[in-house]
């Protein structure tokens, strides 16, 4: 191959995935929306009133293998993203994975910080390593 065809290459696969940069921005930001229209028909009131564990979990099995094939920083930016959003108009409503809300004795490690059920979905072996505290002890059985 020839430097000229090798940097037209380079150039092509540079526009592509800046195309796909942008559609990432416009998809988290359309998530967010809709994410704020569900919320409007939940009760906002109490703590964690907007954590449905049933829904995400079916969710997660859907999307498993995708879930599945995902590095831990990848599950670890969606699970931030899911977080985010759905503490957006009531923050406090949505456990704060990141923050360890649901270890005992966090060790500050990433898989740690991952929501426990997506990570009970894609890695079973991190997920039993999680210490959760007992207000969150039941995923475990979930």
């Amino acid at each position: 191959m020839s430097p000229s065809s090798r940097g037209s290459e380079l150039a092509q696969l540079r526009e592509a995935l800046a195309q796909l940069n942008s559609e990432y921005f416009l998809t988290v930001a359309e998530r967010r929306k809709i994410t704020i229209k569900i919320q409007e028909f939940k009760d906002s009131t109490g703590r964690y009133s907007h954590y449905d564990p049933e829904r995400e979990r079916d969710i997660f099995k859907l999307f498993q293998d995708q879930i599945k094939a995902s590095s831990l920083k990848e599950l670890l930016a969606f699970s931030l993203i899911m977080e985010d959003h759905a503490m957006a108009m009531a923050p406090g409503s949505y456990p704060a994975w990141s923050s360890f809300v649901h270890l005992q004795d966090p060790k500050d490690e990433i898989y740690e910080m991952i929501n426990p059920l997506m990570l009970k979905t894609s890695r079973p072996d991190f997920f039993s390593r999680l210490n959760l505290s007992s207000e969150f002890s039941f995923l475990k059985d979930f």
